[in-house]
């Protein structure tokens, strides 16, 4: 998975109002990091996150780690809650772990290219344990 930033942290000038509407409404802003959750237990769940082109997932809330693992290849850009929007190009086969930190825990997936995104979302229900 290769990310590209197109636009830095606190720039909105480009953001469409609709986003930016959407972003700031808190009360819309999802959870679940997929759109069909496939299992769950107390330590972990596992989603499914399949955009078709032009489809996109809004913007979602990641409280928890999780990894990424990239069924298909694709083009994505993804904006953050910050203002930052990054070119997201996808292999089939890449995996990716994510901490969530005030940088980039809210954001939202679009599938810019031809191809289906076909992604699993595997979230670790726990916070960063710190050790002494």
């Amino acid at each position: 998975m290769k990310c590209v930033e197109i636009n830095p942290v606190g720039n909105f000038e480009h953001w469409d109002l609709e986003k930016i509407k959407e972003l700031r409404d808190e009360s819309e802003i999802n959870v679940s990091l997929g759109q069909k959750l496939l299992f769950e237990n107390s330590t972990s769940r596992l989603w499914d996150l399949t955009l078709w082109p032009s489809q996109r997932i809004p913007f979602r809330r990641h409280e928890f780690p999780h990894s990424i693992i990239c069924m298909t290849k694709g083009l994505a850009i993804s904006r953050f809650g910050t203002g930052k929007i990054n070119l997201v190009q996808f292999e089939e086969g890449d995996t990716e772990f994510l901490e969530p930190n005030e940088n980039n825990s809210i954001y939202d997936l679009e599938n810019i290219g031809e191809s289906i995104i076909k992604l699993f979302v595997l979230e670790m229900r726990h916070r960063k344990t710190v050790f002494a």
